[in-house]
């Protein structure tokens, strides 16, 4: 009788705790308590081809805009769709981007490196199957609020 209310206890606190752990970046859908972000947040790779292998590996195209020229004035690129996420490059007002992917607030982007020559990046051609992007140029994700979509 004490191992079955034992067991029960057990049962009950278990189900009682909040481990769902299903947020995009790995936080909690419905913490409990307050959540402390933490700046480790996994690498997250971007991935292209959602649209089939009929169409362009990358659905739209933009520019960096809506920065502020009185404060920080470039775009963090992330490593990973979170604001907590190690930054990895920064970009400039007008810079294109191909938009790959959209996970909540932040674009997956894929954009060239800075060159006097030309970069076929890959991204409007299509792909069979969706995959992660892997080259020739740059890839990470930008908060969505700073991209102004030109086509797509």
């Amino acid at each position: 009788m004490q191992k079955r209310a034992l067991l029960l206890g057990c049962l009950l606190v278990t189900a009682c705790a909040d481990v769902d752990s299903g947020g995009e970046d790995g936080s909690p859908r419905n913490p409990v308590g307050p959540v402390e972000r933490s700046a480790n947040v996994t690498e997250r790779p971007v991935r292209i081809g959602f649209d089939g292998p009929r169409f362009d590996a990358c659905a739209g195209y933009g520019v960096v805009a809506n920065l502020n020229p009185t404060g920080e004035n470039y775009l963090p690129v992330r490593a990973a769709p979170a604001g907590s996420a190690s930054e990895t490059d920064r970009l400039e007002a007008g810079r294109g981007v191909a938009m790959c992917q959209k996970v909540g607030d932040w674009f997956g982007i894929v954009y060239a490196p800075e060159s006097e020559e030309p970069v076929d990046c890959g991204t409007g051609s299509p792909v069979a199957s969706v995959r992660r992007y892997e080259g020739p140029c740059r890839s990470g994700w930008v908060n969505e609020n700073y991209i102004k979509l030109v086509a797509g």
